[in-house]
């Protein structure tokens, strides 16, 4: 290896540490709200409709509810179940996320006899390959409606930018090739609705840690 091919690759390295320093704060976003009267307007029975993808990667919106759902619970919230929501969604006829917008906010209440709706998306998720540097996106967003006016109680927005590196370093190109395909988008997807639901207040429910039969409970089709 010739001297400056060394001093070369030497450079590539520091100017690609230096690159994923300064972009973290850009590439790493968070965005929440919570309405000011939240506390005394708090929601006891959420219904969870289903979520909108409009990555290219199939089936993300899936984990998204899944890990919805679940966090729901921990946090203290009755939930209608998946099962009514679906029976719901299919008796308005509702065959994508996007109808929704087309059924009334009183309908919505009326049949799934709950306080307010949970709605969500993934804008994206994939890799972004531009020029000289590779990174994978995830974006999601939740938002949280009450059903007695229509008021946003809480959203919350998180866009993850992981595994920057510039690929005119090769150990780090490689690297970055490796973990962008042993780390599943699914984790991704996980991980920001773990992130979202931080900035959610806690139910009304009370839920004792590590006891399960004590978590916040699901109403079924037949209720």
């Amino acid at each position: 290896m010739s001297i400056w091919v060394f001093f070369t690759l030497i450079f590539c390295s520091i100017f690609s540490i230096s690159y994923d320093v300064s972009g973290e704060d850009l590439a790493n976003k968070e965005f929440w709200t919570l309405h000011p009267d939240f506390n005394s307007n708090k929601p006891k029975v959420i219904a969870v409709l289903p979520m909108d993808n409009f990555s290219l990667e199939p089936a993300l919106e899936k984990t998204m509810y899944r890990e919805i759902y679940e966090r729901l619970t921990a946090k203290g919230y009755t939930k209608i179940s998946a099962q009514k929501v679906n029976s719901v969604m299919k008796k308005l006829g509702v065959q994508t996320p996007g109808q929704i917008a087309g059924i009334s906010l009183e309908r919505l209440k009326k049949e799934l006899n709950c306080d307010a709706l949970l709605m969500g998306q993934i804008e994206q998720s994939g890799a972004m390959h531009s020029g000289i540097y590779d990174s994978v996106v995830v974006s999601c967003s939740l938002r949280l409606t009450s059903c007695s006016n229509g008021e946003t109680l809480w959203r919350t927005e998180q866009w993850r930018t992981a595994h920057r590196q510039w690929q005119l370093d090769p150990i780090n190109a490689f690297i970055n090739f490796t973990e962008h395909e042993n780390d599943s988008r699914e984790k991704r997807v996980a991980w920001l609705v773990q992130e979202m639901f931080k900035t959610l207040p806690e139910g009304p429910v009370n839920v004792e840690f590590g006891n399960l039969l004590e978590k916040a409970k699901e109403i079924s089709a037949d209720e």
